[in-house]
């Protein structure tokens, strides 16, 4: 992930754990994940849920028709037992998921006696010794400026810097999003906020590197005071360090919840939060990503609906851990896996696409080539893709990202209650998180995978998507309207929004590709306008002919499109009002 640039309290060198086992600073040695071969005799039963799922996550399964399995089960409790009979090895958390632990331990006698384990399949190093970690990095104990050695871990861009624009304020009728405004409505989010749905009841869960002052911000005051601040764990520290640890997170979080009248306004500014640290900003190992296993765990069995994730891997501190281009095909690396299984179990997972576009590796980083999550780039207020967004396509020749928003340029709430601006795809991936809770207010019947499809069906490259826009920036109106009709427009061809204006489309479901003309007629039968040589592709199209009709009075018209092949044809009224 990125290195943020401001230096504040970077205390990031344990893992919080469950009651009663110590931080990663307790004792010396490297950290381990060791595997289990199997969950026989579990007292756990995919009968009983309640024993370690909350209501609320079994209700979610509930609702998306997704049942429980035996990879939802717990970890045998007798295999943690076994390692935890050990003085000189802690244990710090298990997986259910990938049915392992993580340990650290400087005892090879030790480690030697758990690999020897008949329950235990293989472990592999994660992190090294604290003496390994010093050769490796020399000068560790200060905070190194980003290199590209760095990867996402390097923040520069993610720099706040003093706004000074006054001119991106501006009004939206009842609502006020001040600074907010023109982010929001580059994605078409304005309605949904406008018409109440600002992500009330939904559970979003944050996985990033900390929330410096997040506690304090009187940006979420209204979140406190509302007691949607479900919870916070940290994977990184013991005791916890939430608050004093890298502001990332922060800025994050007000992309998302952030609210002052007249100055910003989140995209689900209404939604409950749950804050969970998993990146340690000072080095990058693979421990991280299994951090994030542990966290995306805990967002499952909490009852999430949304993860955001504003990290990235790909490149670590030791170059031996480093994945490759292939490694990028969507269910290799350990966050891969995670988000896959996240997005399986009901949760949409929006991530990041990371920030190395400009650099030598330009490729999306990990979980953003998963299949599961909804992988987001960045681009200026303008559309432009901003250089720093990481490219597609995955390994495997998926298109990556899968969609962009505002990243460049992001207004925030600074640390010193000031507004400031954030650059990287980390802003532009709450942005879509955030809205998407909003929509999913609106739509609470839809499932986790419909959810998904409609936001990126509602991108304005759809029909010809690329590995640097990905589908291109959504439209959630649109995304609402698909959701609506279950993705089937209620008639053949529809004209949205009706009245026009520059903007509009028509959209039509062709089974087949085949060309089309368009007609358009006045109220007395005259043709106005003409258009041909146009391609309908299989599947859901999307055609923008009314930027090409300001020549036409104000008034209503008749719209006839005609297959050109079979001469069929569908009609459907329309008002100029521009």
């Amino acid at each position: 992930m990125g290195k943020t640039g401001i230096t504040l309290l970077l205390l990031l060198m344990a893992l919080c754990m469950p009651p009663g086992v110590y931080g990663q600073e307790a004792v010396e040695g490297g950290y381990y994940w060791i595997s289990f071969k199997d969950k026989n005799n579990t007292p756990f039963s995919v009968g009983q849920p309640e024993a370690f799922l909350s209501p609320r996550a079994i209700s979610r399964r509930v609702l998306q028709g997704i049942s429980i399995t035996e990879a939802d089960l717990p970890v045998h409790p007798a295999y943690l037992d076994s390692l935890k009979t050990d003085e000189l090895v802690q244990v710090f958390y298990s997986s259910r998921w990938m049915n392992g632990a993580l340990i650290q331990t400087a005892d090879q006698t030790s480690l030697d006696r758990i690999r020897g384990l008949s329950f235990v399949s293989g472990s592999e190093l994660v992190k090294p010794g604290e003496e390994a970690f010093k050769e490796k990095i020399p000068g560790n104990n200060e905070l190194r400026s980003g290199g590209q050695n760095l990867g996402q871990r390097n923040f520069e861009h993610s720099l706040i810097e003093a706004l000074g624009k006054a001119n991106w304020r501006s009004n939206f009728s009842g609502l006020d999003p001040g600074y907010s405004s023109e982010s929001i409505a580059q994605i078409n989010g304005i309605k949904l906020l406008e018409d109440g749905f600002r992500g009330a009841g939904i559970l979003i869960a944050v996985l990033d590197a900390g929330y410096y002052a997040a506690d304090q911000l009187s940006v979420f005051s209204h979140l406190w005071e509302s007691g949607r601040i479900a919870g916070t764990r940290d994977f990184v520290e013991t005791p916890e360090n939430i608050f004093g640890s890298s502001p990332h997170g922060t800025y994050v979080l007000c992309v998302m919840a952030g609210h002052r009248p007249g100055a910003l306004m989140g995209t689900a500014m209404e939604a409950t939060y749950f804050l969970i640290r998993t990146e340690d900003v000072r080095t990058e190992y693979k421990i991280e990503e299994f951090n994030w296993l542990a966290g995306a765990e805990l967002a499952d069995s909490i009852g999430a609906d949304v993860i955001n994730s504003s990290l990235g891997y790909s490149r670590f501190d030791d170059p031996e851990q480093d994945y490759s281009y292939s490694d990028l095909d969507g269910g290799t690396t350990v966050v891969a896996q995670a988000a896959n299984m996240a997005f399986e179990r009901g949760i949409l997972v929006v991530n990041s696409a990371g920030n190395y576009g400009n650099q030598t590796w330009r490729f999306v980083g990990s979980p953003a080539d998963s299949f599961g999550a909804l992988s987001v780039g960045a681009v200026n207020i303008q559309g432009e893709v901003a250089g720093f967004s990481s490219r597609g396509p995955t390994a495997d020749g998926r298109i990556k990202p899968d969609i962009m928003a505002h990243g460049l340029g992001v207004p925030v709430s600074d640390l010193s209650e000031g507004i400031g601006l954030v650059n990287g795809t980390s802003f532009s991936s709450p942005m879509i998180a955030g809205m998407s809770a909003s929509l999913w207010g609106k739509h609470p019947n839809a499932l986790a995978s419909e959810l998904k499809r409609a936001i990126i069906e509602s991108g304005h490259l759809f029909f010809k998507p690329d590995t640097i826009f990905g589908h291109g920036i959504p439209d959630f109106n649109w995304a609402s309207r698909l959701l609506q009709y279950d993705f089937e427009p209620a008639e053949q061809l529809v004209i949205f929004p009706n009245p026009v204006s520059p903007d509009s489309f028509l959209s039509y479901y062709s089974n087949i590709q085949q060309e089309f003309i368009i007609e358009v007629f006045n109220l007395r039968g005259q043709i106005v306008y003409f258009l041909d040589g146009q391609t309908f592709f299989p599947g859901y199209n999307r055609v923008q002919p009314f930027e090409k009709m300001a020549h036409l009075d104000n008034g209503i018209y008749f719209l006839r499109m005609v297959l050109e092949a079979s001469g069929e044809f569908s009609v459907a009224k329309f008002v100029k009002a521009w």
